[in-house]
C-alpha cells in the first residue's frame, strides 16, 4: 500500500498468488491480501489486469471495483495451444494474435508472455515476437547450457513450491533420451509447514519421473524422504555445492538433463560453477593428451 502511494501506478497486474513468503505473512490468505494492495492502491481511472488462471487473482479481481481486463481461461486473451518444436523452442498460439516462437524452456512462462501481450495490446503495440525474443535473451531465469555430458537447466535464481513444481514438470518434458536429474536447494520463508512443503517437493520429483535428486538445505532430509517414497531411484542430501557436483559427475551419462534450482540463500549456481571447473579441467586434460598422442 505504501509503495502504491509513492508510485501512484495507473495500471497493475498480479501474475500469481502461490505459497511463498509464508514465514513473514503466516498464510497464503495473507499473501493474497498483501498482493491485493496493488489493486486497492489504484486510482479511479486506472486499469487492473486479472489472471483468470489463478483462483486467488480472480478473488482479488472480484473485489476490485475499477476498470479491469481479464486474461487467461474463458477470456479474450488466452493460450490456445503450446508445444515445443524439434529445436526445443516454444510454439505458443495466443488469442487474439496468433502464434509466437520463443526460446522459453518452461511451459508456465507462457502465462507471463500472455500478460505482456495483453498489456501491449491496450497500448497499440502490434510487434510481439522479436521484442519478446530479445527479452528472453537477457533473462536470468531458466538458462540452458551444455556442460560435459549434461544439458543443464539453470533456474538457480529462486524457488517456492509452485515454481519448483513447474520446473520439475519442464525437466520431465525436456526432449532427449537421457535421464532427468535435479540438484535442488531448499525453499525458504515457508513457515511452520516448511518440512511438509519439502516432503511434497520430493514426492513431486517422483511423480515427474526424475531419476536422481541431489538435495541441499535445512529441510533436505524431508525432501529426500518424499523422493524415496515416491520411487526416485537415487536421492541423497549433501552439505556443500562441491559434494553435489562430485555426486552428479559420478553418475552423469551422455544425454542426461540436469535442473539446478533453489532459494536465493542456497546459491545453487555454485553447483554449476563446480561442474564447469570439473568438466573444463577434464576437457583441457583430454586436449593435452591428444596433442601429445596420449
Amino acid at each position: 500500500g505504501q509503495l502504491c502511494r509513492i508510485a501512484r501506478p495507473t495500471e497493475s497486474a498480479i501474475t500469481l498468488v502461490a505459497p511463498a513468503h509464508l514465514e513473514g505473512f503466516g498464510s497464503i490468505e495473507r499473501v493474497a491480501a498483501a498482493k491485493g494492495e496493488i489493486a486497492s492502491g489504484l486510482g479511479a481511472d486506472a486499469l487492473f489486469y486479472v489472471n483468470n488462471n489463478n483462483a486467488w487473482c480472480r478473488r482479488i479481481g472480484e473485489h476490485y471495483q475499477g476498470r479491469k481486463i481479464h486474461f487467461g481461461e474463458d477470456t479474450d486473451y488466452a493460450i490456445e495451444s503450446l508445444h515445443y518444436d524439434k529445436s526445443g523452442e516454444m510454439r505458443l498460439a495466443l488469442r487474439p494474435i496468433g502464434e509466437l516462437r520463443l526460446p522459453l524452456p518452461i511451459p508456465v512462462q507462457a502465462e507471463n508472455v500472455l500478460l505482456a501481450v495483453c498489456i501491449a495490446l491496450q497500448h497499440g503495440v502490434n510487434d510481439f515476437e522479436e521484442p519478446l525474443r530479445a527479452a528472453c535473451a537477457t533473462s536470468t531465469r531458466f538458462r540452458v547450457e551444455s556442460l560435459g555430458p549434461l544439458t543443464i537447466i539453470d533456474d538457480s535464481y529462486n524457488a517456492n513450491p509452485a515454481s519448483m513444481e513447474a520446473a520439475l514438470a519442464a525437466l520431465a518434458a525436456h526432449p532427449g533420451p537421457g535421464r532427468k536429474l535435479a540438484a535442488l536447494g531448499g525453499m525458504r520463508e515457508l513457515g511452520d509447514d516448511a518440512a511438509r512443503w519439502h516432503r511434497e517437493l520430493g514426492e513431486a520429483a517422483g511423480r515427474h519421473g526424475i531419476g536422481a535428486l541431489f538435495a541441499r538445505g535445512e529441510f533436505a532430509c524431508a525432501m529426500i524422504d518424499g523422493a524415496r517414497q515416491a520411487g526416485v531411484g537415487l536421492a541423497d542430501q549433501f552439505d556443500t555445492h562441491a559434494a553435489i557436483a562430485e555426486a552428479i559427475a559420478a553418475t552423469a551419462q551422455a544425454g542426461d538433463v540436469l535442473l539446478v534450482k533453489g532459494s536465493r540463500g542456497y546459491a545453487m549456481e555454485r553447483v554449476i560453477d563446480e561442474l564447469r571447473t570439473r568438466y573444463g579441467a577434464a576437457a583441457h586434460t583430454a586436449r593435452t593428451a591428444d596433442q601429445h598422442g596420449g
